[in-house]
């Protein structure tokens, strides 16, 4: 339930970002919103929430795991960090 809140946030925040860039400064009283607003805000919170979770899960693994496993070699790049993504979620559905 929490997270459900966190993405209405991250969504809100891209749809004003997109308005702000269709309606610079609410020149007009009223104008319909962009067609494709709600697909631009959908894809940029997408984008920065895996830019998030990719920088997030690269400290994590590179200060948390590689410590305490020896088998485990540091990650070298957000990348790769995508890369373990996709192969859990493939792995483990």
């Amino acid at each position: 339930m929490m997270g459900l809140s966190r993405m209405s946030l991250l969504y809100s925040s891209m749809r004003a970002l997109v308005e702000g860039f269709t309606n610079p400064g609410a020149t007009e009283a009223y104008r319909p919103p962009h067609p494709y607003a709600d697909a631009m805000a959908v894809l940029l919170a997408f984008l920065v929430s895996l830019a998030i979770v990719s920088f997030v899960g690269l400290w994590l693994w590179n200060f948390s795991v590689v410590p305490l496993f020896e088998f485990a070699r540091p990650a070298k790049s957000v990348f790769q960090i995508l890369g373990l993504m996709v192969f859990l979620s493939v792995m483990l559905p």
